[in-house]
């Protein structure tokens, strides 16, 4: 017997939209969701390009059939291919979860994709269409957020300072940009994620054509 989620749409888009409300409870009031809230939030947009870049090659090789081992071997390859980037991001703020998380999301596409026999092909389309997805909406966000005038809000001259972020750079120099990037891109994503099995949905309807014969 086959348990499955019911709305299985509103559980998959429900992180994404607690995500853009964290970015924007942390814009409106820095400190609201803990001290070191805005740092995190910064890193883990540096760790979404990483999960965007890796997503589409490991979902054409989860997705992409032959044999079971072979596909296991060649995500795990990649993981570590990655997982020097994300070591990087880590070592340079002194947190090592991203790299746990990383691994973590990397198990998860295994145990959804490789170890689930049925329907691959659909599954495939979803994630493929979602990475297209993630994709436009994370460049139209950079985009936006970097040359768009965006408010300060709760992320004054003393926050930015207190925040003591080394390097340089627009999201370093005014990290309130990132945080409405990543108010845009998880609510946007969260939307696109509650209705794109709806919209595969439809355009699977079958249609019916008929040949008149002369």
């Amino acid at each position: 017997m086959n348990f499955r989620l019911p709305f299985p749409h509103v559980f998959s888009s429900l992180p994404d939209f607690v995500m853009g409300l964290a970015f924007f409870a942390t814009w409106v009031d820095p400190y609201s969701l803990g001290n070191n809230m805005p740092q995190y939030l910064l890193l883990v947009m540096l760790m979404e390009f990483i999960i965007i870049h890796s997503a589409g090659f490991m979902g054409a090789v989860i997705y992409g059939g032959g044999e079971r081992k072979k596909r296991i071997v060649f995500v795990i390859g990649l993981g570590l291919f990655y997982s020097l980037f994300v070591a990087g991001f880590a070592l340079s703020f002194g947190e090592w979860w991203p790299l746990w998380a990383f691994w973590l999301l990397i198990f998860n596409r295994l145990m959804s994709g490789i170890f689930e026999d049925d329907n691959h092909e659909a599954k495939k389309k979803l994630v493929m269409k979602m990475w297209a997805v993630n994709v436009v909406c994370y460049l139209a966000g950079v985009f936006a957020t970097t040359l768009l005038p965006v408010p300060e809000l709760g992320i004054t001259p003393q926050v930015i300072s207190a925040m003591n972020l080394s390097g340089e750079g627009v999201w370093i120099e005014e990290p309130y940009r990132v945080l409405a990037f990543g108010w845009f891109y998880f609510t946007v994503v969260g939307l696109f994620e509650f209705m794109m099995p709806r919209w595969m949905k439809k355009s699977q309807t079958p249609t019916f054509t008929v040949t008149l014969l002369q």
